[in-house]
């Protein structure tokens, strides 16, 4: 389509009559200065009309035009419509995550036992996380509801009501990463997800590069003791294994296929740990160490000889999110002192 304006100027002068060539046609312009006036306005117009074209992908403007569609740890496609403005976390673990990802301010609603960071004790408790309380979850008009796979009756319910429910179910590393991943997508804050996974990555190569200048006869064997009553430990399945072996320890129930294995004194004695690691729980190191130093027969363990007898905190090894990275380095420097 050819558009021809006239530009009426009284002072035209012949001597200003110019040929534009366009897509083969010639166009004689009355008036260059007119016509030069006019592509510029129509330029300025065009930029305006175009301005919510440019969003950031990831930033957390441009509401209208966002959509996720992804898959979760249950194998379930769910799209989301909307940035996210209202979240509800189902555990500790995905708490932790949303908190590291930034997204505190959208965070609506939690459950009981989120305690990390601080601030999430201020948020509004949706129940238990054996027993999310689906009409409290309700009455918080989530968005986005992030949930793990042993809530299965209360998934069922909300899934019912229709309400769009993202279930993650990390037990490596690599799958932290990946659930990361996850949730940057499904709120719009993948750059942020990208980053945080970036510093996970390279702290943990700070530890991998430090001892990586043991040979596998100087590694330490280790016992994790989940539970004392009864014996319970960690095998190959569960994520304490792999932060224990990152964290060049090698776990004495590594041959074990099951995650969390009850096990018997004897088995503990006859593979002769070098350092036995605990949960402390609120500041029951000294009691918990004085009880294993006193069973029948552990004082021919190696750990308990030696005194290598240590607490760590529960929280850090056991959910799967971000401070995972914290366990391994401090499982490093319980295990390698020496190694800094």
């Amino acid at each position: 389509m050819l558009i021809v304006i006239w530009y009426l100027n009284p002072t035209f002068s012949q001597r200003s009559r110019v040929n534009l060539f366009t897509g083969g046609f010639v166009l004689k312009s009355r008036y260059l200065n007119g016509i030069v006036f006019f592509l510029l306005v129509l330029s300025v117009l065009m930029f305006a009309s175009c301005g919510g074209e440019g969003e950031v992908p990831g930033s957390r403007d441009g509401e209208q035009s966002f959509t996720a569609t992804l898959t979760d740890d249950l194998g379930r496609e769910l799209v989301i419509e909307g940035k996210p403005e209202r979240i509800v976390s189902l555990a500790p673990s995905n708490t932790e995550m949303l908190f590291a990802l930034g997204l505190d301010e959208y965070i609506v609603g939690v459950s009981e036992y989120c305690d990390y960071p601080a601030a999430a004790l201020d948020k509004p408790k949706a129940g238990s996380f054996s027993q999310p309380n689906i009409e409290q979850i309700v009455a918080l008009d989530p968005h986005l509801i992030v949930a793990v796979p042993l809530q299965e009756e209360e998934l069922a319910r909300l899934m019912e009501l229709d309400l769009p429910v993202l279930v993650l179910n990390p037990t490596t590393v690599e799958e932290i990463y990946d659930a990361l991943g996850l949730l940057g997508v499904a709120t719009g804050v993948v750059e942020d997800a990208r980053l945080l996974v970036e510093q996970m990555q390279t702290r943990i190569r700070e530890v991998n590069d430090r001892v990586a200048q043991l040979t596998q006869g100087e590694k330490k064997r280790i016992y994790y003791e989940v539970y004392a009553d009864p014996l319970m430990t960690v095998g190959r399945p569960s994520v304490i294994h792999e932060l224990i072996e990152v964290a060049g320890g090698n776990n004495i129930f590594a041959d074990v296929d099951t995650p969390y294995p009850k096990i018997s004194a004897e088995a503990v004695v006859d593979r002769d740990p070098e350092v036995i690691i605990f949960p402390n729980y609120h500041g029951t190191e000294g009691f918990l160490a004085d009880e294993i130093f006193t069973r029948p027969g552990w004082d021919a363990i190696t750990a308990v000889k030696q005194e290598r007898v240590v607490g760590i905190d529960p929280n850090i090894v056991s959910r799967s999110g971000p401070r995972v990275v914290e366990a391994i380095e401090e499982l490093a420097a319980l295990i390698y002192p020496e190694i800094r």
